[in-house]
């Protein structure tokens, strides 16, 4: 029986995956077993984290490729000076918007354990990046207030100070990402910023309805490079 691809994005909290269908599945690093993974496949693989994980899929499938990033990969060309200190997250995302929007300004957000930023002209040159602490990373930030609850709230004033901190610290994430999507929409007027990550959709109404979410964009990433690599 031959075998289809499987598409694999290991996390800092949760492994992602898919085939050539388009859903996603999705389970915590701490509940995930390679066992879940449908059989007869070969595995291509994005890891930023849990080695362990990528063993134990190594070991349940012939056929793995882990991906890394590259200086260079079809029309991407990489600001890093060392391109393997970039993420294979990163990477992918941007080669999943390129996939997406072919020869376009981007603006590509990675909402997850950490909040990533990246921008890529429309040649396909990255101008580089940031990374910021993810909400949960900010919500445990100050011990006085400390807790690891990702849920959203209104962004109205609170009468209590858990759910002020809660508010706050949600206001200030969302506040950083308009900041960088009003930023890039004023240089590059006709550019497109693309959206991604597991707890995007709860806050997407807050954003501008020019944004452009996906589910997946490191799992379109490594179908893409796939594809290229035959």
């Amino acid at each position: 029986m031959s075998q289809s691809n499987l598409y694999v994005d290991i996390g800092h909290s949760a492994v992602k995956w898919r085939t050539h269908d388009p859903e996603v599945f999705s389970q915590s690093v701490d509940k995930f077993s390679e066992k879940s993974l449908p059989d007869n496949q070969s595995v291509w693989l994005s890891a930023v984290a849990h080695p362990q994980i990528v063993e134990a899929i190594n070991t349940k499938f012939s056929n793995v490729e882990v991906v890394k990033p590259l200086s260079h990969f079809g029309s991407l060309i990489i600001a890093y000076k060392e391109p393997l200190e970039l993420g294979s997250d990163r990477f992918l995302a941007m080669l999943g918007a390129l996939k997406h929007f072919p020869d376009r300004n981007l603006l590509i957000i990675d909402v997850g354990s950490a909040l990533t930023i990246d921008v890529v002209n429309d040649i396909g040159e990255h101008q580089g990046g940031l990374i910021m602490p993810g909400l949960e990373a900010i919500r445990g930030s100050f011990a006085k207030f400390a807790t690891n609850s990702q849920n959203l709230n209104s962004l109205s004033l609170k009468s209590n100070t858990d759910e002020a901190w809660l508010s706050g610290t949600q206001a200030m994430f969302i506040s950083s990402i308009k900041e960088q999507i009003t930023g890039f929409e004023t240089e590059q007027p006709e550019g497109i910023v693309t959206l991604t990550g597991g707890s995007v959709r709860s806050f997407i109404s807050e954003l501008p309805e020019t944004v452009n979410y996906f589910d997946n964009l490191v799992l379109d990433g490594l179908e893409s490079y796939s594809k290229s690599m035959g």
